[in-house]
């Protein structure tokens, strides 16, 4: 039986093991999707491991997604583009590295009804390796605010982008963020709401924007979550979606053969 792993810190909340065994067990794979507390001084130690032992791959999720990229011995135009990695596939003993997250956002805002965002200001709350995925699709006719606990690694955010995109993109501090009033759409890339706070808890923002994305999983929506679909303007995509694209998409470059998207989304805690 082959394994694929959960590199992260902390993991033992996650979702993703139910969904994938789910997936495999339907599929009548013999594999395992399990779970691997790794710290930052242990990462490189554990993707030595990963090439050696019965693995199909990993996900890799916070903190390690942007150093993940450097350790992997091969990485999709994708992963770069992001400048992060949220999947491995092992291929003997090369590591190749991907990123599921923008195709989740994407089709995580389908399965919202949110089919497209344009001409619009939107506000990103991080600057990790899941808000360069979101920043990127945005970038796409938009015009974004990025911003990072530093303005530092917002502003290396920004300076990633590449060259092609047909919106702006702008750093500001957290402290201007919170001191908006408005903007049009906003998204949470933070882990903010992954312990019951609200993650807009001190901003001026006022009615809330149309359009709220909260990429937190968690059992329960999270209060912001809550919050957006109390006020009937908001359209909201909940974390558990573009988790769950997101995961469609590694599960079939681990195993080449089509996620069994209606499985997954049923072992999630609720429906989305």
């Amino acid at each position: 039986m082959s394994q694929v792993w959960l590199i992260g810190h902390p993991v033992a909340h996650s979702l993703s093991p139910a969904m994938h065994n789910a997936a495999f067990d339907k599929l009548g794979l013999p594999h395992r999707y399990t779970v691997r507390d790794v710290t930052d001084a242990q990462l490189g130690a554990t993707l030595e491991r990963l090439r050696r032992a019965d693995v199909l791959g990993a996900n890799v999720t916070i903190p390690h997604k942007e150093a993940a990229l450097r350790l992997v011995d091969e990485a999709s135009d994708e992963a770069r583009r992001i400048g992060a990695v949220n999947t491995i596939v092992r291929r003997g003993e090369r590591l190749i590295g991907d990123n599921t997250d923008r195709i989740g956002f994407h089709r995580g805002l389908e399965s919202a009804g949110i089919l497209e965002i344009s001409n619009v200001d939107v506000l990103v709350l991080g600057a990790g390796g899941a808000a360069r995925a979101c920043v990127l699709e945005l970038l796409r006719g938009n015009d974004v605010l990025v911003a990072g606990r530093t303005i530092e690694r917002a502003e290396r955010l920004v300076a990633s982008m590449p060259s092609e995109k047909t919106g702006t993109a702008r750093a500001v501090t957290w402290d201007q963020a919170r001191q908006m009033t408005w903007v049009d759409a906003l998204v949470n890339a933070t882990p903010l709401g992954m312990h019951g706070e609200d993650a807009l808890q001190g901003f001026a923002i006022e009615p809330l924007p149309g359009m709220i994305a909260d990429l937190v999983p968690i059992a329960e929506e999270t209060p912001l979550v809550r919050r957006a679909r109390e006020a009937q303007h908001v359209r909201v995509m909940d974390g558990l979606l573009m988790l769950l694209h997101q995961a469609a998409r590694s599960f079939e470059l681990w195993t080449g053969v089509p996620a069994p998207l209606e499985v997954m989304r049923a072992a999630l805690p609720r429906r989305v």
